[in-house]
């Protein structure tokens, strides 16, 4: 049962690598739909995994580099047909006696062959039914996927060997390209049950045109995330290193350039919001004015957010590190005020206001999306 072990690789790896690419994953959806259909993330997820999985079928187990040194083995075979050779030869099957045609199929001389197709059926299916593709590009894409992994073994994991441990078959680059095309054939009588790609992507479009929480929760992330650090090196370029040590300065620093310099100049959208497609507009849909704008980000990233963090730290200094003078207690009070308003907005908005919160009413601004359904 050696193909337990990359299967086992596979769901070990998978969690992580999910993880890794589910930013990239949501701000690309987010970009060309302006929404997430979970059926398709269980389409991509699977291929994602799917494909994995069968990379590890291909180079797992790992044997050691000293045991692959003294390997004196055919590096490969470029001579075609030869697993139907060894089949004839090596089975007891006989094409004029039905009974030897079941035990054929428990012998190796069937099984590798057929775990080659196999391996690749899969691949055909996701290639017809997610991206739609005809059988003819299915036939190539399916040859290079495995010319993929016939090099990979050749060239001993990348050089990290100093020779294949796998043999190079020109037979598996074949049966490979057969499995693909035996995917795409049938794939339309394997997926009758599920949705379609056209089916997912009319009903992403239709709710592309709302701006959801996680929508915009991904804006704020791919903000923070890239011009944040943008910005943080900037400042160090320009010998602002000090400033960019000093977390209160930091931050005011880069909220003003990413959350109020740019959308003033890009007409409502930081660069988040436009890898995700939501622009600030007035309440009638049409271009914000330059003091809305500005007002609607101070009130959130420089009056709300560090109202949150100013009470968390006010706490800790008054219950936790003691200091309870008249001042702190007074400073407490007022930023307990303020916070229990900011949670409170926040909370009212999700439940009643559609995620409408307090900057967008004193703003008189709100957030559109700016996907377009693409015309029949």
């Amino acid at each position: 049962m050696s193909f337990l072990i990359p299967i086992k690789s596979a769901i070990i790896t998978f969690p992580i690598l999910a993880i890794f690419i589910l930013l990239p994953f949501l701000v690309i959806q987010y970009h060309r739909y302006g929404s997430i259909v979970a059926w398709r993330a269980v389409v991509v997820y699977t291929f994602i995994f799917y494909m994995l999985s069968a990379y590890f079928l291909i180079i797992l187990p790992l044997p050691s580099i000293q045991a692959v040194a003294k390997l004196t083995t055919q590096r490969y075979n470029l001579v075609p047909f030869m697993a139907l050779r060894e089949f004839i030869a090596t089975t007891v099957f006989n094409p004029i006696h039905p009974g030897t045609w079941l035990p054929a199929l428990k012998q190796p001389g069937f099984i590798q062959p057929f775990f080659n197709i196999v391996l690749t059926i899969p691949f055909g299916v996701y290639l017809r039914y997610y991206f739609k593709q005809p059988i003819v590009k299915i036939v190539f894409y399916g040859f290079c996927l495995s010319l993929f992994f016939e090099l990979t073994q050749l060239s001993g994991l990348y050089g990290i060997y100093p020779r294949p441990y796998r043999l190079f078959d020109v037979d598996d680059l074949i049966l490979n390209t057969f499995g693909a095309l035996v995917g795409g054939v049938i794939a339309p009588f394997l997926v009758k049950a599920f949705p379609s790609r056209d089916q997912m992507d009319k009903k992403s479009y239709d709710r592309g045109q709302k701006v959801s929480l996680l929508r915009r929760i991904i804006a704020f992330i791919a903000d923070y995330v890239i011009v944040g650090t943008l910005v943080e090196i900037g400042m160090s370029l320009v010998g602002l290193a000090s400033l960019a040590d000093n977390p209160y300065l930091s931050y005011f620093i880069s909220t003003l350039i990413i959350f109020i310099l740019i959308p003033v100049f890009t007409h409502g959208q930081t660069i988040g919001k436009k890898l995700v497609k939501i622009r600030i507009v007035k309440r009638s849909g049409t271009p914000a004015k330059t003091g809305q704008l500005i007002l609607r980000q101070f009130l959130l990233f420089e009056i709300a957010i560090p109202t949150l963090w100013g009470f968390n730290y006010m706490f800790v200094q008054v219950f936790s590190k003691m200091h309870q003078s008249q001042a702190n207690m007074i400073l407490l009070g007022v930023l307990s005020v303020a916070a229990l308003f900011v949670v409170l907005n926040f909370l009212w908005g999700m439940i009643f206001k559609n995620g409408y919160f307090f900057y967008d009413v004193w703003a008189k601004t709100t957030q559109i999306s700016d996907v377009k359904k693409p015309r029949k």
